[in-house]
């Protein structure tokens, strides 16, 4: 699958401890009261403010004051054999915490990572042994239905980051962007951005080609706002120029609006030459190459390097 960031996917499961819970409850067949009402709470573990010994997310069941149960959650790209020692003290350190039964939980989509993770970890003579849950791409469903997205957009955006780079990806990918529409801003943006990131390139051109038919409408605000802009500019170039250059080109300022837009969103100081290189940029490849590079990216140099 495309590489994900770690950070990307901990931003999507810390945003709907629901899901979580509820493929636990489906996929791992786990049983817990009707009314768990999950939340996120604090990720530290110990008393040491050290960030080794701080978990990606911590779900907690029951009453604020008082949880019946609680998830270590970690998002897990890679073989990393130094959480085999670190995951054992999030969960003794969250029980001391909290007080309650805790249980490891690792979100990782890659097959080879998932059956790594799923591993029991041995502390000592088998005298103790946490076993982690996992939820891997066999635990995330494929979601193509445009009303079962609807009713949980981030179990549909995590459904494309898991079966991206599978046959239909494409279907997948162009559901979540429906079910993202009208949630707040920062999602709104983040979503979409996400989405054509973790898809494979067969199917980020499929989803393309679904998406420039002229029923599809862009689901985010300033997606529709600078597309409808670039294709007006685009149309009253084409009577000077000729009308299939004027709506390439109107195509292309479109989406060069739409990166900035989204660079000043992510925090990214845009410096007047930075901004004068997207506007003048003609090129539709480089343009979504650019924006692609938005959802990893630390600084502008990482964006706009050859």
């Amino acid at each position: 699958m495309p590489k994900l960031s770690h950070e990307a996917l901990v931003h999507l499961v810390r945003a709907a401890p629901e899901v979580i819970v509820g493929l636990l409850q489906r996929e791992l067949g786990l049983e817990l009261p009707a009314m768990a009402h999950p939340r996120i709470t604090a990720a530290e573990l110990v008393d040491l403010n050290l960030a080794e010994y701080r978990a990606d997310a911590v779900i907690t069941l029951g009453p604020d004051d008082a949880p019946t149960e609680a998830f270590v959650l970690e998002a897990q790209n890679d073989v990393d054999l130094r959480k085999r020692r670190s995951w054992p003290l999030y969960v003794a350190g969250l029980r001391a915490r909290l007080g309650c039964p805790v249980t490891l939980v690792v979100v990782a989509l890659d097959p080879r990572v998932a059956a790594w993770c799923a591993e029991p970890i041995d502390l000592g003579r088998q005298r103790g042994t946490i076993h982690p849950l996992v939820l891997g791409p066999a635990q995330i469903p494929v979601i193509i239905d445009l009303e079962e997205a609807c009713r949980a957009p981030e179990l549909a955006v995590l459904s494309v980051a898991a079966h991206g780079r599978e046959p239909g990806a494409e279907f997948i990918a162009l559901a979540a962007l429906t079910a993202v529409r009208g949630l707040d801003r920062d999602k709104e943006l983040f979503y979409p951005d996400f989405i054509h990131a973790v898809l494979g390139e067969v199917a980020r051109a499929a989803l393309e080609q679904l998406m420039n038919k002229a029923t599809y409408e862009y689901q985010s605000e300033f997606a529709r706002k600078y597309i409808s802009i670039g294709k007006a500019e685009g149309k009253a170039e084409g009577k000077a120029e000729g009308k299939a250059e004027g709506k390439a080109e109107g195509k292309a300022e479109g989406q060069a609006q739409m990166l900035l837009k989204l660079l000043r969103v992510k925090g990214f100081t845009v410096s007047p030459a930075a901004a004068a290189r997207v506007e003048s940029c003609k090129d539709l490849d480089q343009l979504d190459l650019w924006a692609e590079r938005v959802l990893t990216a630390t600084c502008l140099d990482d964006i706009f390097r050859a």
